[in-house]
């Protein structure tokens, strides 16, 4: 029993000593802003962070897909702190999103050709420019995030493929090394 309590007690000294040694030279994690409300690591240089969304380019029948990336893209990064969302007159940076398509596929058939498990695909790119003149400061490049999902549940995979695409580029622009 003590020697219990001895090993737990040197398990917390341990922990508690990491924790002070991490938090005292300032580490945080990438993509994560500071507690003092400051920018998180980003990118895009400060003064490009007044940002609206110009456009998103929707060449496929699939309507519901350009208000779920505004909403999704707006709210990643908002929850990141990587930009100001502004109006176009006084931003500094334009963000357009082109989807290059979206699918959706069977994956397996049974012996009746019956969909058992089917699968959906997102391919776009981001692209953010500066607003005075236009030139791009930085590319996603094309990026594409798949699900397969069982009958029934293509509105949660619609949900989950868009979800991950957007987390994916946010982390793209807030890997500085």
């Amino acid at each position: 029993m003590r020697r219990l309590t001895r090993s737990l007690l040197l398990k917390l000294a341990l922990l508690a000593a990491t924790t002070l040694l991490l938090c005292g030279c300032g580490y945080h994690f990438t993509g994560s802003a500071p507690a003092d409300g400051t920018q998180a690591a980003s990118r895009l240089a400060p003064e490009l962070s007044q940002m609206t969304l110009a456009r998103v380019d929707n060449p496929t029948v699939e309507a519901w897909l350009e208000p779920r990336l505004r909403s999704l893209i707006r709210d990643e990064f908002n929850r990141r702190r990587l930009v100001t969302w502004t109006d176009k007159a006084k931003a500094t940076s334009l963000l357009t999103i082109t989807i290059k398509r979206y699918t959706r596929s069977t994956a397996v058939s049974g012996q009746a050709d019956q969909s058992v498990k089917l699968s959906t695909g997102i391919v776009a790119t981001f692209r953010i420019a500066r607003a005075t003149d236009g030139a791009i400061i930085w590319d996603s490049g094309e990026q594409s995030q798949d699900e397969s999902f069982y009958p029934g549940d293509s509105d949660g995979a619609d949900m989950r493929v868009t979800d991950l695409l957007v987390r994916r580029v946010s982390d793209l622009l807030t890997e500085n090394y």
